[in-house]
């Protein structure tokens, strides 16, 4: 599926992306969880959403996924694994 973005759009959609990464902790603040956080806007936008709330919200459930879903919890393990072996 292709979509296309006006300027606004676009420039919303940085927007959104900016303020949700500088939610999260900074040493969360990784290319991958910035990557799947933009996918997540891009996808939620290609749906046809294309209001700051709409988008935030979607924005802020993946990094709600990042931490608690199934990747999120093997990241921790891991973790959590090489501090207490």
């Amino acid at each position: 599926m292709s979509a296309s973005y006006d300027p606004v759009t676009v420039a919303l959609m940085r927007d959104v992306l900016s303020k949700v990464v500088a939610k999260v902790p900074e040493q969360h603040r990784t290319s991958a969880n910035q990557a799947a956080i933009a996918a997540r806007i891009l996808a939620t936008a290609a749906q046809g959403i294309r209001c700051e709330e709409g988008l935030t919200n979607e924005a802020l459930a993946e990094v709600k996924e990042i931490f608690t879903g199934p990747a999120g919890m093997k990241r921790l393990h891991s973790e959590l694994s090489k501090v207490f072996g």
